[in-house]
């Protein structure tokens, strides 16, 4: 049984919260029972004035609340005109590097936790709207644009990084990388712990 049948409740909640911060919200269940829900998003200044407007899809996984794992945002739109880099923060297939799962302050075992994603994805996405102008203004310039503020590496890199900054990870505590796995059969070997 899929999460969104043992907790037709929080499903709800999801499509609401989705409903009031997506213009043109939609959702439903892909082939594969993968819940998502998808719309525009626009990215506002404090005074309203809008500096992108981007259509996003939130695909939550399987096991979505109850083992930790956040749901993977994926862009829809601007595949003709942003880039997809590792400094970008956009993986090849659109999908988008937001945060280290271990480290994000939204607690997604909280009915409420789509509204801190979409404040996490907001500030991300104003980030990556001035990393993608500096990408153009290097074909002009030469200057190698940096990520605005601070960012983690990709991969087990960044997972490596979190654990040293976040202190003690207990071998049964889930892993920070959001697999949902305890941290003892995922990712502890591989950092060197």
């Amino acid at each position: 049984m899929h999460w969104y049948e043992r907790q037709p409740e929080r499903w709800r909640a999801e499509q609401r919260i989705a409903s009031q911060l997506l213009d043109g919200s939609c959702n439903g269940i892909d082939a594969d029972g993968v819940a998502f829900v998808e719309g525009v998003f626009h990215v506002r200044s404090g005074h309203g004035h809008v500096y992108e407007s981007v259509t996003i899809r939130i695909e939550y996984p399987h096991s979505f609340p109850d083992r930790g794992q956040p749901p993977r945002v994926v862009l829809l739109s601007h595949r003709d005109r942003w880039e997809v880099c590792a400094d970008a923060h956009i993986y090849s297939d659109w999908s988008l590097c937001l945060f280290v799962p271990g480290e994000t302050p939204v607690d997604f075992s909280r009915a409420d936790s789509l509204t801190g994603l979409f404040a996490v994805l907001h500030t991300f996405l104003f980030k990556e709207h001035l990393f993608q102008r500096a990408l153009k203004r290097q074909l002009v310039t030469g200057v190698v644009p940096e990520w605005p503020g601070e960012s983690r590496s990709h991969g087990r890199t960044g997972v490596a990084e979190a654990v040293r900054e976040i202190g003690k990870v207990g071998r049964n505590e889930p892993c920070p990388c959001g697999s949902g796995r305890k941290f003892k059969v995922c990712c502890m070997r591989l950092i060197g712990r």
